[in-house]
């Protein structure tokens, strides 16, 4: 447990200097060509500008923890119990992908119930911007999950289960603590969708310990997203959420039911 408050630790030290960095330089370039073709101080701040900085801070603070982590072994990119035989990856990363689809569409609808003018004004420039680059929208947002999963499942949920390996109980809490941060959205209902997601990916990695199939549902899980945000909702999109995690948990999590750890 002790290791695990330690992982956690270092990966939000090194984030918070990283975002402190990052945010000056950004703050610096913008002052720059303000100053440069002289406009007044806060004149320079387009999306564009905003989102290549700041994406290209983010990718750099990403590859920080992915050093950090896998040179010092806290944490690997691996299939670990997944075997290799292909149709049992298939199944359960279809399974995966269904499911993710399913809660990003679940995402969507607990977005639409709660509103705040000022913070839904910015998400939707943020993915009316993304909806115009998606493949670099993608792209950034891969990188940002593959290493938030190495993190918080490779690092954090493993140690964890090594130390008492109770995933019914474990799970659960752990998903409460990751559902919350979903608040920071400026929407409390998003906790449910980040609760769920939480659970799901949880279960995954205690089944398969790998958290390859997890970066796979997330990337899923934006795009299908950036394709709903700005759409009106329609009262069939829960019935396909449900058909979708109905089809695709089962799918991911009886295919590795025999290669789960053992209590």
């Amino acid at each position: 447990m002790k290791k695990a408050m330690m992982y956690l630790l270092l990966a939000l030290g090194i984030t918070l200097v990283g975002m402190f960095v990052c945010g000056a330089v950004v703050g610096f370039i913008a002052g720059f060509i303000d100053g440069y073709y002289g406009y007044e101080i806060g004149t320079t701040t387009s999306m564009n500008l905003m989102v290549y900085t700041g994406s290209a801070s983010g990718v750099l603070l990403c590859v920080i923890l992915n050093w950090v982590f896998l040179k010092q072994g806290y944490a690997e990119y691996s299939m670990g119990r997944i075997p290799k035989r292909r149709a049992i990856r298939i199944r359960v990363v279809a399974g995966m992908m269904l499911t993710m689809a399913g809660l990003a569409v679940l995402h969507c609808l607990m977005n639409e119930l709660s509103h705040d003018a000022e913070s839904d004004t910015l998400v939707k420039e943020v993915y009316a911007w993304m909806h115009q680059h998606p493949i670099y929208s993608v792209l950034i947002l891969g990188i940002a999950e593959a290493t938030g999963n190495l993190i918080v499942y490779g690092a954090v949920l493993r140690e964890i289960l090594e130390w008492k390996h109770r995933p019914a109980i474990i799970i659960p809490v752990f998903s409460i603590f990751v559902g919350l941060f979903s608040i920071f959205a400026g929407n409390p209902m998003l906790m449910v969708s980040g609760f769920l997601v939480a659970v799901f990916e949880a279960l995954v990695y205690e089944y398969t310990r790998s958290i390859i199939p997890i970066i796979i549902g997330d990337a899923v899980f934006w795009i299908v997203t950036m394709c709903l945000v700005g759409i009106p909702t329609q009262t069939w999109w829960s019935l396909l959420a449900w058909v979708l995690a109905t089809i695709g948990i089962p799918l991911a999590l009886k295919t590795m039911e025999p290669y789960k750890p053992i209590d």
